[in-house]
């Protein structure tokens, strides 16, 4: 498929959902005719399978770079509450929930990606926290990792955690903040403070 037909597929689904948007829409957007994108798929179902296959790819990529570049494992937990939340969170909730109700074989390839990739990262990372000595040792890894899977849940949907209107970025940084707190020793609450320290002068020079 055409590379410009992709991206505007994903920025239409993405931001308006997968229901109201149409193949004429898309081909009408993309500048396309409607039998140039059915060249290079059989309907809108194989459409969103490469778009759901794209944005796993792309979130992987960010996931991975995110990881390698990081100090330590304090520093990682906050580099993957970055990019590769914002990844997902850029895109309308209603995505998501029309993926789960009309496309179920594209959302379990979804799951499937934070089962297989997701979960084990945060593992991962918990057990290189525990080696370093930033994290306690009598963490239960799967335990602790699945909360922080339905924190992360939590903060691209914050009506289910609040009725009042909340900041997506602000939630989720709230709770990587009570996450971390929770899981740190004494030597790894000494350079999460540096972190957060860092963090506020940066926002102080900014304003």
């Amino acid at each position: 498929m055409g590379e410009v037909v992709l991206q505007k597929a994903k920025e239409l689904f993405f931001t308006y959902g997968l229901k109201s948007i149409s193949m004429d829409d898309l081909a009408k957007q993309a500048g396309v005719s409607k039998k140039t994108i059915y060249q290079a798929v059989a309907d809108k179902q194989e459409l969103v399978g490469k778009v759901v296959d794209d944005l796993i790819q792309c979130h992987q990529a960010t996931l991975t770079t995110s990881c390698t570049s990081s100090a330590n494992a304090i520093e990682e937990v906050i580099n993957l509450s970055c990019v590769p939340f914002d990844t997902l969170a850029a895109i309308n909730i209603n995505f998501f929930y029309e993926l789960e109700k009309f496309f179920p074989v594209e959302w379990k390839k979804l799951i499937a990606h934070k089962q297989k990739t997701m979960q084990p990262t945060i593992i991962k990372n918990l057990e290189r926290g525990m080696a370093e000595g930033l994290y306690r040792e009598d963490l239960n890894s799967a335990f602790t990792a699945a909360i922080r899977l339905q924190q992360i849940s939590t903060a691209l949907n914050p009506s289910d955690f609040n009725e009042k209107k909340m900041d997506t970025r602000q939630l989720m940084n709230d709770l990587t903040l009570f996450y971390l707190h929770s899981i740190t020793t004494t030597k790894g609450k000494r350079i999460f403070t540096k972190y957060l320290n860092l963090n506020n002068e940066n926002k102080s020079i900014q304003a």
